[in-house]
This record gives structure tokens, C-alpha cells and sequence, in this order.
């Protein structure tokens, strides 16, 4: 198991690493701080967004508005994909629409949902309609992965409905899905983020890069680049270091 926990945590910050060496050598050849700063610069800008008020304001509300997504989204999915195991005849009618919305096109969206919600809901109702479909495409393929003997051997022993989910179909596909949703994390605050820079929202990650972007405030923007990435990276790490304890348990 510890082996598992070092070598997520080593891969993340090889992760890491290698995205800076990219970052240098492109720097490197680009040679134009207003397209790629420099490195040393942006760690500055970066240790300044720290001691900033409006910096924390910003990333605590942008992180709310994945949270919301994120647990709309996580909670409809394990419903809809339980409820779409137990009776094929629902998933049938769910499978097309679940197409539909993975194959919106998530900024043309924005622009309509813009319309109707505000600059502050928007970016929570676009990372939704992505991140339910893939919730739900994943639930539902740990559920099919299931053992089916032990599905009847449940049934024999006439555990109920709601026994079977808690005592077969959520434990054995917890390891499972909770890496899914650390994927799922992280990819709603790249989708939350970008909604964000898109509708100007203030207060926001992506209403402060939006900013940088308007007063080319270059090394600013990419420090709060790299904030959104790293944040995403550890959010992730943490999601597969609880499947790993919670597959320790079920073993």
C-alpha cells in the first residue's frame, strides 16, 4: 500500500517537473515574455497572488462553484447509473441522452446558458453538463464489472434492494469510482476555471485571469495557470489515496 501511496505521489510531481522543463524550454525558444515569461518571474507573481486577500476570494469562490458542480453532478450520476443497472430497460432510455450532453460543445453552451444565468451559475451549469456524463458512463461501468455470483449469493441469502447497494454494489466499486471522481474533480476545475474566464466572472480564478490578460500581466496569468493546475494535480492525488485505503479495507 505504501508502495501504491509513493509512487502516485512520485509520478505526480514528476508531473510537475516535466511541465516546467517545458515551460523553460519553450521559453527558450519562443524568447518573447509578453507570449511566455520567464520561470523565476512567474514564481514572483505567484508568491505575490499569495499574500493577496483578492487571491484567496478568488480561489475559495471558484472552488465553491466546482464543489456544487462536482457533488450535482457525482450524486445524479450514482443514482441514475444504480438505478440503470437494476433496470436495463431505464438505461436504455438514459443511454442517448447521457450521448447527447458528452457531445455538446461546452463554450457554445456557456454563451447560451450566459443568456439565462448569471456570470456565477454559468460556469457551475456548464462543468455539469459535462461532468454527469461522465460520472455516469463510469458508475455504471463499475457496476456491469461487478461479480455477478455474488449478486446471487446476496439474492439467496434475501438481502433487499437498498442491502445489495450498500453491502455490494457501493463497496465493491468504491475503489473504482473514486478515482473516477478525483478525474472528475480535476477536470471541473479546468472546466469551471475556463467558464469563468469566458463570462468575466468576478471574484474568480477566472475572472482574475481574464484581468492579467487585459493589462498583460503575463508572468500574473500563468502563476494563475499553474495554481489551477497544481490544485487540480493535489486534488486528484488525494482522491486516489483514499481508493487506495478504501481498497486496503475492502481486501
Amino acid at each position: 500500500m505504501k508502495k501504491l501511496l509513493w509512487k502516485n505521489v512520485w509520478q505526480t510531481l514528476a508531473a510537475i517537473a516535466f511541465l516546467i522543463v517545458v515551460w523553460l524550454v519553450a521559453y527558450l525558444i519562443v524568447g518573447n515574455e509578453l507570449i511566455i515569461p520567464n520561470f523565476v518571474d512567474s514564481l514572483k507573481a505567484g508568491g505575490k497572488l499569495f499574500i493577496s486577500a483578492a487571491f484567496w476570494r478568488g480561489l475559495g469562490m471558484s472552488m465553491l462553484r466546482v464543489l456544487i458542480a462536482f457533488g450535482i453532478s457525482f450524486a445524479l450520476a450514482l443514482v441514475f447509473a444504480v438505478i440503470a443497472y437494476m433496470y436495463p430497460s431505464f438505461g436504455g432510455f438514459l443511454a442517448p441522452i447521457v450521448s447527447a450532453l458528452r457531445s455538446l460543445p461546452v463554450l457554445a453552451v456557456l454563451l447560451i446558458l450566459l443568456s439565462f444565468l448569471g456570470v456565477g451559475e454559468a460556469p457551475i451549469a456548464v462543468a455539469f453538463l459535462s461532468l454527469f456524463p461522465m460520472l455516469y458512463t463510469g458508475i455504471l461501468a463499475a457496476l456491469s464489472g461487478i461479480d455477478k455470483q455474488l449478486l446471487e449469493i446476496s439474492r439467496v441469502y434475501g438481502a433487499s434492494f437498498w442491502g445489495r447497494v450498500g453491502r455490494v454494489y457501493l463497496p465493491l466499486t468504491a475503489p473504482y469510482v473514486l478515482r473516477e471522481a478525483g478525474g472528475a474533480l480535476s477536470f471541473a476545475i479546468k472546466l469551471v476555471v475556463s467558464a469563468e474566464v469566458l463570462a468575466n466572472t468576478a471574484k474568480s480564478l477566472g475572472g482574475m485571469m481574464q484581468e492579467a490578460k487585459i493589462y498583460a500581466e503575463i508572468p500574473q496569468l500563468f502563476a494563475l495557470v499553474g495554481v489551477s493546475f497544481v490544485v487540480g494535480l493535489v486534488l486528484e492525488l488525494a482522491m486516489n489515496i483514499v481508493a487506495l485505503q478504501v481498497e486496503k479495507r475492502i481486501r
